[in-house]
This record gives C-alpha cells, structure tokens and sequence, in this order.
C-alpha cells in the first residue's frame, strides 16, 4: 500500500512539473495591408491581437522609417515570442492631386508665364501625371517615393517636333501639396535647366 501511494505521488508531481512547464502557444493576429493617404492618422496597432501574451509585448517596426507625410510602401514588422508577421502599408499620392499654376525659370533668370498643370494620378499608388507641364498638349509622367518626386527622363512632342524632358522635385506632404520642381530639357538641341515652382 505505501509503495502505491509512493507511486501515486510521483506520477501526481511529474504531471504538476509537466503542465506548469509548458508555455501557452502565442498567436498573433494583424491586420491585411492597407493603403492610406498622405497625413492621414495611422494607428500601427489598430486591431492587431495577440493570444498567449500581453499586447503591451508585441513590438513593431516599419522600413521605411514611418512618416504619414511621405509617400512610400512601407514593410511593417509586428513581432512577439516566436511570432513574426509582416505588413504592407502604401501612403499614396492622392492629396497632391489637383490644378496648381506653374512658373518656370530657367538658370539663365528667363521666367515664363503662370500656365495651369493638372495633376492626376497614374496607375500606382505613387505616380502622378502632369498635364501640360512645359508643353501645352502633352502628358510628363512622375513617381514620388519618400520626399522625392522624380521626373524619369521621356520623349515628350514639343511645338517644333520632340524634347527629352526629366527632373527631381519636392512636395509637402503635411499640406499635400507640390513645391517645385527642378528641370532639364533638351529642345531642339537646346538645354534647359531651371525650377517650376507650384502653386
């Protein structure tokens, strides 16, 4: 009898031991990617939940570095334990769409005209077209990744046959609006080298 109660105690402690020594499995759920606009509020840790441990514990990170204010796919990673889960976030150009009136100066101090330009939307979430920049009729393709708008460098038909136009630009993205624009254009065999500054 006392060696079955002996037995009875070691198999009752060795399921104790057995049981609190397992952690509880942690599952960590976030939210599908999601695409905002320039400034809008963001929460990173809007619906995301963890089971097995505390929420204070999961931590996330985001490469970029995140700023609502510039336009960029970002590549959140929310981790706790074991568990790792990634996210993309797009802040897209949405709030820089609109008319704006447009100077141009070149380096040399010649200064142009106010023209309107109508910006609008490409087919990603960071091009922007721009209608009748520098040329009335056509079409000047952009991208904005971070703070940078970039004017690859294209074929555009000018009045007296075609012109390779790029450049590099800045925006606001608090404001969500374009700033300026820095050119180079080639017409005709001519350089052009100046600002259009936004308005």
């Amino acid at each position: 009898m006392k060696n079955w109660m002996k037995f009875a105690a070691v198999l009752l402690f060795s399921a104790f031991v057995f049981t609190s020594c397992q952690e509880d499995e942690v599952i960590l759920s976030v939210p599908g990617d999601a695409t905002i606009d320039l400034g809008t509020d963001f929460d990173p840790m809007a619906e995301v939940s963890v089971d097995g441990a505390d929420i204070e514990d999961v931590v996330w990170t985001a490469v970029p570095a995140w700023n609502a204010n510039e336009v960029n796919h970002y590549v959140f990673t929310y981790a706790v334990a074991d568990q790792s889960v990634d996210r993309n976030v797009y802040v897209q150009v949405d709030e820089l769409l609109g008319t704006y009136q447009v100077i141009d100066q070149d380096d040399d101090g010649t200064t142009y005209s106010p023209y309107p330009v109508i910006v609008t939307k490409g087919a990603e979430y960071n091009s922007l077209r721009f209608n009748e920049l520098w040329y009335a009729g056509v079409i000047v393709n952009g991208e904005v990744n971070g703070s940078v708008i970039t004017i690859p460098s294209q074929t555009v038909n000018a009045v007296d046959g075609t012109a390779t136009v790029s450049g590099t630009g800045t925006y606001d993205g608090a404001t969500g609006e374009i700033l300026t624009i820095n050119y180079n254009i080639t017409d005709a065999a001519e350089t052009y080298v100046g600002v259009s500054t936004f308005d």
